[in-house]
């Protein structure tokens, strides 16, 4: 029988409770209970927790409380000894850290349920002594990280123990808090290594999003998301695109979806013997990274650390079995795969730039290489028959590292026929967005060398496919479609546009409705593919073409997609204001509503919490903090554009204003619009100045002598 858990995800004990039941991967099933409702003082829950507190476990017959009985029981039972010690001196610190929490931590639940939780949900007002309670906390942090902070984990344990998973729970109390966790750094970097653990981040996951949707500042969204927004997390990678481990670390750069500087650093000419990059890395190798807070050098290194940091769990996975076998290949690479790079340069790269001799034992030397890939192709492919290497379902570190290694080879005379199969291979890895963006340079390079065909036809761009051509239909009305046809030209994707129009009903008779079914608009033919919705349109377009700075990658992709989800319901709002007192009395005889105000002021409220939590209080360029516009901007643009037809007034939002004169100042943005403005220009009753300066293409209140359209 299953463990049955009671929990709230508003009560720490609760998510360290759960957090192990996770890390231990027990069978069990979890059933909420409401506090804000009082399920837990119900006669039912009495029944399985007399005390009517959170957590409770059912294991068949036993019923359990008290959140580190339950935790030594399950460490007990599991025979988990890693999480509770068998060592006397190791269990008893364990044990000191839970006695002293239940009333040590006293001060934090008391300021935070005070301060923070009762004002929120049950209308209590802030505590004339909220100062007082604030030092209190302060107090004990100072004691906690001088007494149980003593290393990585509490009390310098080798590894994460119950006090560890208890005291995230505890800690993370403070998260909904004003506390200022620069005061406490060793705090800071001891929670954003526990919420990085996938079984924590799970088991918190509710909690966090009702912290990630308050917009939390920089210091909270470093804990929970790995990623600061200040400077301090934007890092500068030092390489050279000739590089193989350059290329290796560039490439996980690139799948964290962070914004970072590049400065190449040219061997040749002995810029890594200079003082400035010794500095940085005193081994005067390539690749390095730094920022404010760390210096790191070597690539395996570099890789691991950034996977850690953005928890790139894909690349580097947590389990250990399987981040086992990533680190087997890490480590058998570093000494057995260098037969490549000596070839690469002695017998190419070492003759063509630097003149040196091609040497006697050049056929030897590509002997050592075929017979390397030989045991890589049959001891880490299985001949083949895996996907990827040790035959993750994915690609992790260790094939990029490879994939990095085999990149060089293409300048070569390499017969990649000696292997069969590894043909297929290269192809699966460079089909990877991110290996193709890091490899563009020396891609290039190789489209200017004498090659062989298969690495002419790895490094060259990828064109559309002639027989599989796009159509998009389109109506410049639609805002969803002109979200999808601002995507097609910024990936620069060929395409042809049919116009369906709408107030004809075009949409509504065949051919369309074999296209759409939906009868809406947009709708996209690929070859024989349909599909319509914009957004599943725009996802399979950035996918199908690698248009990663459109939707990028995880982590950045997972906030896009939660961008995505709310415009369904939410933004679509701004245009069923346009729709209720524009297009449908002017174009279909509909009576125009009466709560225009109203309509207006729930309008009003929404976009102070778009701002608020999209754009970072007005902190970000574009949507969740993204360096570039994605799909999340182009469908979010579309929406808000239609207010320009009721004159909707935009003063009391600056950021909004900023963000869409920067949209509509990009060139293919402006160019899907065009035919839109026009038609606001037009048919709009009266426009205020700053709407008019978007839709003429000028200054705000200044002449539209020199206008975009």
């Amino acid at each position: 029988m299953s463990l049955i858990l009671y929990f709230s995800p508003l009560s720490p004990p609760s998510r360290a409770v759960r957090s192990f039941l996770l890390l231990s991967k027990a069978v069990f099933s979890g059933k909420v209970v409401d506090l804000l409702k009082g399920e837990h003082k119900s006669a039912e829950f009495q029944n399985i927790n007399p005390n009517q507190s959170l957590p409770a476990l059912v294991d068949g017959g036993l019923k359990m409380f008290e959140s580190h009985a339950i935790l030594k029981y399950i460490a007990v039972k599991k025979q988990l000894y890693q999480y509770y010690p068998k060592n006397l001196r190791n269990k008893a610190q364990v044990d000191c850290y839970l006695d002293w929490s239940q009333t040590g931590l006293e001060a934090i639940g008391k300021y935070v349920n005070q301060c923070f939780l009762f004002p929120k949900f049950m209308n209590k007002p802030v505590p004339d002594n909220k100062q007082e309670l604030h030092k209190d906390v302060i107090d004990t942090l100072k004691f906690f990280e001088s007494t149980f902070l003593t290393g990585r984990y509490i009390f310098n344990q080798p590894s994460i123990t119950l006090a560890d998973v208890k005291a995230t729970s505890d800690l993370s109390q403070l998260l909904i808090s004003d506390l200022d966790f620069n005061q406490f750094p060793k705090i800071k970097e001891y929670l954003q290594e526990m919420f990085s653990i996938q079984a924590i981040k799970e088991a918190y996951a509710e909690y966090l999003q009702m912290i990630n949707s308050s917009s939390p500042n920089d210091q909270i969204s470093y804990i929970i998301n790995g990623i600061d927004k200040s400077q301090s997390w934007k890092f500068t990678l030092y390489f050279h695109p000739l590089s193989s481990p350059s290329r290796a670390a560039r490439t996980v750069l690139l799948y964290s979806g962070i914004e970072f500087n590049e400065q190449i650093v040219n061997l040749l000419s002995g810029e890594h013997q200079q003082p400035e990059f010794t500095a940085i890395n005193p081994n005067q190798t390539i690749p390095a990274i730094a920022n404010d807070s760390i210096k790191l050098f070597e690539s395996g290194a570099i890789m691991k650390y950034l996977a850690k940091k953005f928890n790139l769990y894909n690349l580097y996975p947590t389990q250990l079995k399987a981040q086992a076998k990533v680190d087997e290949y890490l480590d058998f690479h570093l000494t057995e795969m260098s037969s490549l790079p000596n070839y690469v340069f002695n017998c190419f790269f070492g003759p063509q730039m630097m003149k040196l001799p091609v040497p006697a034992d050049k056929d030897q030397q590509l002997q050592n290489v075929i017979g390397t890939l030989e045991f890589f192709w049959r001891v880490f492919m299985n001949n083949g028959k895996w996907t990827f290497i040790n035959d993750s379902p994915q690609p992790t570190l260790a094939d990029i590292k490879v994939g990095s290694d085999l990149a060089q080879l293409f300048i070569t005379d390499f017969p990649f026929e000696k292997i069969p199969g590894f043909d297929l291979y290269i192809k699966r890895l460079f089909e990877l967005p991110e290996m193709r963006r890091s490899h563009v340079e020396l891609f290039g390079f190789v489209q200017s060398q004498k090659v062989g065909k298969f690495a002419l036809s790895i490094s060259q761009p990828q064109p559309v496919r002639n027989q599989e051509r796009i159509t998009l239909y389109f109506n410049f009305f639609s805002g969803p479609a002109k979200a999808v046809k601002t995507a097609l030209l910024l990936g620069n994707i060929p395409y042809t546009e049919k116009v369906i129009d709408i107030q004809s009903g075009e949409n509504k008779k065949k051919p369309y409705t074999d296209i759409n079914p939906n009868e809406s608009l947009p709708a996209l033919s690929f070859g024989n593919f349909n599909l319509f919705e914009s957004h599943a349109i725009m996802k399979f377009i950035c996918i199908q073409f690698n248009l990663t700075e459109l939707y990028p990658n995880f982590p950045l992709r997972a906030k896009i997609d939660s961008y995505l989800d709310f415009h369904h319901l939410e933004i679509r709002k701004l245009s069923l204001l346009t729709m209720d007192f524009f297009v449908g009395p002017k174009f279909f005889n509909k009576e125009m509503p009466k709560n225009y105000d109203e309509r207006v002021r729930e309008l009003n409220e929404l976009l102070h919490f778009i701002v608020n939590v999209f754009f970072g209080g007005g902190k970000y360029k574009y949507i969740m903090g993204s360096r570039t516009p994605t799909i999340a901007d182009l469908s979010f643009i579309g929406e808000v554009s239609t207010l320009f037809f009721v004159d909707f007034d935009f003063s009391q939002f600056p950021t909004m204003k900023a963000y869409i004169k920067d949209m509509f100042n990009i060139k293919q943005v402006r160019e899907t619009y065009s035919k839109y403005f026009l038609a606001t220009r037009f048919m709009s009753k009266s426009m205020n100045p700053f709407i008019e300066s978007i839709a003429k293409g000028t200054e705000e209140g200044g002449s539209s002598c020199c206008q975009l359209i």
